[in-house]
């Protein structure tokens, strides 16, 4: 098993390349790509997409993406984050969470909710110990972030180090103008809901303060708003309930024992530096790191001008 020095080495490492995220030119002639599906506990098939390089293999990596997303999310046109790091020989995993992409779907949303989408993460992290001989850094961004942190309270034997991508201490904040939208989704008994472009801009990306450009050029955010589906109301909910952090997240944070890393964009209206500084401030990791970007939102690794800070790191 590897020391705490080298998890902590493997970790961080794995958040720098996430922010120093270049794209190579001929990245897919050295990829091999392959799709899977694995059984949760509770007999729900989740959909995973891999991606390995020709490098040699360094520690595993799995990546949970967030709400209205799936595996897609770091498989980004132009800008994947699974290319770069199969490229520099990581083993990198991308899940769909139940009913998102081509995971199981349920007749009815409101089965699903954060608690069970941790049995999707522990599923996809007991392969690839089984498969590999090696336990994974698991990476979550924003809704992915939070299951991050129950699995790594909950079953800590499947986790070698943990990412922390635009994730609060004590839950995502609404910003006043999206609350009535939330309380009309609430009264409306639905139980999936998608956002409109608009509104998903608003959440994902910002202005940026030095250019006055959006974060996101619009082709991009073109596709990610494309890759954007309806998401459980139950789990969007529970994502921005206090009483949900206090019972199931405010617990587990000190829990977590494996070197962590926390990173945000100061733009980010769900997060920011504060929130993000209290889940580091919570954590019971003796060895973690924050970085918090200046120019950038909630899906900073999706954005466009990370590349002018790379000088920081």
């Amino acid at each position: 098993m590897r020391s705490t020095k080298a998890h902590w080495i493997a970790i961080f490492s794995v958040g720098i390349l996430l922010l120093t995220l270049t794209i190579d030119a001929t990245a897919e002639k050295s990829i091999v790509s392959s799709d899977f599906f694995v059984k949760t506990a509770d007999g729900v098939s989740i959909h995973v997409h891999r991606k390995v390089g020709t490098k040699g293999r360094k520690v595993p990596v799995l990546l949970i993406h967030g709400t209205w997303g799936d595996g897609r999310t770091w498989d980004f046109p132009d800008r994947s984050v699974m290319d770069y790091l199969a490229e520099k020989g990581y083993d990198a995993y991308a899940l769909d969470l139940r009913g998102m992409g081509s995971s199981d779907h349920p007749a009815d949303y409101s089965t699903i909710d954060i608690l069970n989408r941790v049995q999707d993460a522990a599923a996809v992290a007991t392969y690839i110990v089984a498969s590999t001989g090696r336990i994974p850094v698991v990476a979550g961004w924003s809704q992915g972030g939070v299951i991050t942190g129950l699995l790594a309270a909950s079953a800590p034997q499947l986790v070698a180090g943990v990412g922390f991508f635009s994730v609060p201490g004590d839950g995502f904040f609404v910003p006043p103008q999206f609350v009535p939208l939330l309380q009309n989704v609430v009264a409306s008994g639905v139980d999936r809901y998608l956002p409109t472009p608009d509104v998903l801009f608003a959440i994902a990306f910002a202005i940026d303060p030095v250019t006055g450009q959006p974060t996101i050029s619009p082709d991009a955010f073109a596709t990610f708003a494309s890759m954007s589906q309806p998401d459980s109301v139950r789990a969007i909910l529970e994502s921005v309930s206090p009483d949900f952090f206090a019972a199931a997240l405010l617990p587990a944070w000190p829990k977590i024992q494996v070197p962590a890393l926390v990173v945000d964009g100061a733009l980010d209206p769900l997060v920011g530096k504060d929130r993000a500084q209290a889940l580091l401030d919570a954590l019971g990791s003796k060895q973690k790191q924050i970085i918090i970007l200046p120019r950038n939102g909630h899906a900073w690794f999706l954005e466009d001008n990370f590349a002018q800070f790379l000088s920081q790191f």
